[in-house]
């Protein structure tokens, strides 16, 4: 044991280097480009992965990468399968088959989040061609970004091995593994975001030295991250309560400061997502101009400025309720609401057990109504929630603690290690650790979706907590036998 304490700590003491640093770097750069290339030949499999949501849903996506890339129209798709792959062949496109020109197919884009387009550019770019697009390209850059930051966050406050720790551990994680470089879709956005929120930050729980002019370019560029991101997939704006965390939890920080940054990184935060939506918008009004010039089939339908709350927390009641018929079913709720939407609203609306109504926007009929962009919708499913958690409170205490129990167990690879939390954390309060306690706390928001909404289906794989404190109790240890280590060492001199 002694031997291992030294040269755990002979490597401490080269990662703290420059050379370590980079080579830490390099070697994760490598890593990760070795994962992206042998993905094109063979998929990680889906030991853990999330299967609760459709997310980015490509099979809709794809068909408004098309012109985004070689136009800049959004939203805009054709009925035509037959393109030439080239800024011309998209202008001809327009020009001659202006009828088949569509703004939605489903429901992909009128749902919000529309920077989620975003995610084919890095691929079409370097391909020159968005044919057969792909985000593969873009999960693996803003994962390798968020480890490349997390570490050097840890390094530059002088703690490198936790930090290594931590990237190898998610490096190899089967979770990322497969949602990262094999799953075309986004839901490991979340984490790569945290990790560069991070990154960027750890600074204020564990330096006394502050630059507040850093600091402050350092929360606009947070914010401003956090709301980009979250417009792709709006679950992600949980990452902002972490960042209020490693601010409020700093002790180097004085109170007023500590308003200033919150405020900033707020205000970045709702700012960068009515930049986007506002770009959007734009883009829609632009392409109605054009799709109605072209004789094609404008969308006139409702719109939604991103995911419902109400709907998914009403089905989301499914992975434990046994009493008050919920179900993580979007049809289960439709049929729930739309009889009351009928009846109290005199909606009149049409509806035969699918995931859209039988009405449409159009009378071409390529635009189905979707029940949750109706008016009062959300209304009757929040009041059917609220109702029942009134009524019967423990009933809804019983769901909640049971997602507790899932998410502490259902984690990473290996079952249970969550619950290492409540001896670890009594641990570093004891030995007032609150630097490191702090940090646990930063990492909890990310397991608000497994415990307010749904805790079933891979949602509880969006939790990095476990990885900290896996981590942390490796490092408590490990300074336990370096104290042993040095007091044995000084007894035999």
């Amino acid at each position: 044991m002694h031997k291992l304490i030294g040269l755990i700590s002979d490597f401490d003491v080269f990662l703290k280097r420059r050379r370590g640093l980079r080579i830490i770097l390099i070697l994760t750069v490598v890593l990760n480009t070795g994962y992206y290339v042998s993905s094109h030949y063979k998929n990680f499999p889906p030991t853990q992965a999330r299967v609760d949501a459709a997310g980015f849903s490509p099979d809709k996506a794809y068909k408004f990468a098309y012109f985004y890339f070689y136009t800049g129209n959004f939203p805009l798709a054709t009925l035509n399968t037959d393109l030439e792959y080239s800024k011309e062949g998209a202008n001809q496109e327009i020009a001659t088959r202006g009828k088949d020109l569509i703004m939605e197919y489903t429901h992909w884009s009128r749902l919000g989040e529309n920077a989620r387009i975003l995610a084919y550019m890095p691929n079409a770019y370097l391909k020159g061609s968005i044919d057969n697009p792909s985000i593969k390209l873009f999960n693996a850059l803003t994962f390798v970004i968020g480890l490349l930051l997390m570490f050097y966050g840890f390094w530059e406050i002088k703690k490198p091995l936790p930090g290594l720790l931590l990237l190898i551990l998610m490096n190899c994680t089967p979770f990322f593994l497969y949602e990262v470089y094999s799953h075309e879709n986004i839901f490991g956005l979340m984490a790569s975001t945290f990790l560069m929120i991070l990154g960027l930050n750890i600074k204020v729980l564990f330096l006394k030295s502050i630059d507040y002019f850093k600091l402050i370019f350092s929360a606009v560029f947070s914010g401003v991250l956090i709301g980009f991101f979250s417009e792709f997939r709006n679950e992600i704006s949980v990452v902002i309560v972490s960042l209020l965390f490693l601010y409020m939890l700093s002790r180097y920080i004085k109170i007023v400061p500590k308003i200033v940054l919150i405020i900033i990184a707020i205000f970045s935060f709702n700012a960068t997502k009515g930049f986007i939506r506002q770009h959007f918008n734009e883009k829609f009004e632009k392409t109605s101009q054009l799709v109605n010039l072209s004789k094609g089939h404008v969308y006139n339908g409702a719109k939604i400025s991103g995911h419902n709350f109400w709907h998914p927390v009403f089905c989301g009641l499914g992975d434990f309720d046994s009493k008050y018929g919920y179900e993580w079913n979007d049809i289960k709720a439709y049929n729930y609401a739309i009889p009351i939407l009928n009846k109290d609203y005199g909606m009149n609306i049409h509806y035969s057990g699918k995931y859209y109504t039988d009405d449409y926007y159009d009378d071409s009929r390529l635009y189905y109504k979707k029940p949750e962009e109706l008016e009062n919708y959300e209304t009757v499913v929040k009041n059917k929630v609220i109702s029942d958690i009134k009524k019967d409170p423990l009933w809804y205490v019983t769901i909640i603690v049971k997602r507790v129990f899932r998410t502490l167990t259902t984690t990473i690879p290996v079952s249970y290690l969550g619950w290492l939390l409540f001896p670890l954390a009594y641990y570093l309060i004891r030995n007032k650790e609150w630097n490191w306690a702090s940090l646990i706390v930063v990492s909890l928001p990310l397991s608000a979706t497994s415990i307010i909404v749904h805790s079933g289906r891979g949602t509880t794989y969006n939790s990095l907590f476990v990885y900290f404190v896996l981590v942390i109790s490796l490092l408590m240890a490990y300074k336990y036998y370096q104290k042993k280590s040095i007091v044995k060492t000084s007894i035999e001199k």
